[in-house]
């Protein structure tokens, strides 16, 4: 299987998977924290680590689609993204995105060389894998998090291993 292929059937791969997770959250979860004691930047919602997976790659997919280095903004604040349903229309607009990058690009575009707006200069390939695995980072960080709540709450765990892969359902009983 050509590497663009494999590497456009991950992101799609990871951001279904996220859509999955959301199908039995509770809203209560969605953005839900750990209760610390002391401010943590890291301490974010599963609702949150879903957003930043989503925001990072549409940032990267923009950017070379379009040549758009901009952080999503507006459309993907919490508040916007209130609710489950709409997180996981956000996370399909991005697997429509994802569609359109392999689309436009060839298996040769991946040794290109671009320079990205923080004076860094990489190869796509390299950008994409190293996308690919920051957002399989924010994946794996949502599933604790929704774990972590069902734990909190009382609910019932789903296995660890669904039918279809990791699925990260809460079923609140």
């Amino acid at each position: 299987m050509p590497i663009l292929r494999s590497l456009m059937q991950e992101y799609k791969r990871l951001l279904a998977n996220g859509q999955s997770a959301l199908d039995n959250l509770p809203e209560a979860a969605l953005y839900w924290r750990l209760p610390l004691p002391d401010h943590n930047f890291n301490n974010r919602s599963c609702g949150e680590w879903l957003i930043a997976m989503a925001g990072g790659i549409e940032y990267v997919i923009n950017g070379l689609l379009s040549n758009y280095w901009d952080h999503p903004a507006e459309w993907t604040m919490r508040e916007t993204l209130s609710t489950p349903e709409r997180l996981q229309a956000y996370l399909g607009d991005v697997i429509s995105l994802a569609s359109k990058l392999e689309a436009a690009l060839a298996e040769d575009d991946l040794a290109k060389v671009i320079h990205l707006p923080n004076p860094r200069q990489t190869v796509i390939g390299e950008l994409l894998i190293e996308r690919l695995a920051l957002s399989a980072q924010h994946y794996g960080q949502a599933v604790a998090m929704a774990r972590a709540f069902a734990a909190h709450a009382g609910a019932e765990l789903p296995p660890k291993n669904g039918s279809r892969g990791e699925r990260a359902a809460i079923r609140q009983e």
